[in-house]
């Protein structure tokens, strides 16, 4: 049980996590290309992949870290109840958290709380939460670049960032499946902000949590989004059913919230 930090992760493994299909297509700007000419700007992107990677590792832009941890949990209706650690030996159940997540109004009417034990059961459940950063460099960088006109590079340098926080993200859930004992694969990791958790606000309990200001340097909004801006924060569900669902709230609802 508890936190743990993660001062640094190898570059060239992170990047071993990267989606070249999102980085491409996505944040690099090739999503309309096919055929003859995405093969040759797949090309010409790999080449600039490799050495914005190797630039990133001689200069120290990238400088992917991470903190996490786990606690023993009960679901009860849409909350998910985070106990303190300390007393399990003693047989005590104390909330020290907890988190209610939406449940969706049609279609199989989930909720992240149903991924976990409920109360009354005789054991308790897992829950690991990490929040990770690829650091503050990336977004001075990217600023040094706009500030002298270079906007090219520092669009190239920005998709870059935010893809290899994504990968970093999962090279770190790897590790937390490893630690659980999971089968490759197995369970899913859910971001704030997005459908089946839109709410950013509770980004404030993670930090309570979990020491991403203190061992990272990360802070939050008043909207509660991250700083760095390429940073994800997520809830693991071990659950072997998880799956991706949309409760139907949709961005203008949550921010209204």
């Amino acid at each position: 049980w508890g936190t743990r930090v993660v001062d640094s992760m190898p570059l060239e493994m992170v990047a071993d996590h990267l989606s070249r299909k999102e980085l491409f297509r996505l944040s690099w700007g090739a999503g309309n290309t096919h055929a003859e000419e995405w093969e040759t700007i797949k090309s010409e992107f790999e080449a600039r992949l490799k050495w914005m990677l190797q630039d990133a590792q001689r200069d120290g832009w990238l400088q992917p870290q991470a903190v996490y941890g786990y606690w023993p949990v009960q679901s009860d209706g849409n909350d998910l109840i985070l106990f303190d650690p300390d007393l399990l030996g003693d047989g005590s159940l104390r909330e020290i958290e907890r988190f209610s997540f939406p449940r969706q109004s049609g279609a199989d009417n989930l909720s992240i709380a149903d991924y976990f034990l409920p109360v009354g059961n005789e054991q308790v459940d897992v829950l690991a939460l990490q929040v990770v950063t690829v650091g503050a460099e990336a977004t001075k960088r990217f600023g040094e670049l706009e500030s002298t006109g270079d906007y090219s590079e520092a669009y190239y340098l920005h998709g870059l960032a935010v893809q290899m926080a994504a990968a970093a993200a999962d090279y770190l859930h790897d590790h937390i499946r490893q630690e659980l004992n999971l089968s490759q694969g197995q369970g899913l990791r859910y971001s704030w902000g997005y459908p089946a958790i839109p709410k950013l606000a509770d980004h404030q309990k993670v930090f309570k949590l979990l020491p991403a200001e203190s061992a990272l340097g990360m802070h939050l909004t008043s909207a509660y989004q991250l700083v760095p801006e390429q940073s994800t924060a997520a809830i693991i569900v071990h659950h072997p059913s998880a799956k991706y669902f949309n409760t139907g709230v949709n961005r203008l609802e949550q921010l209204l919230s």
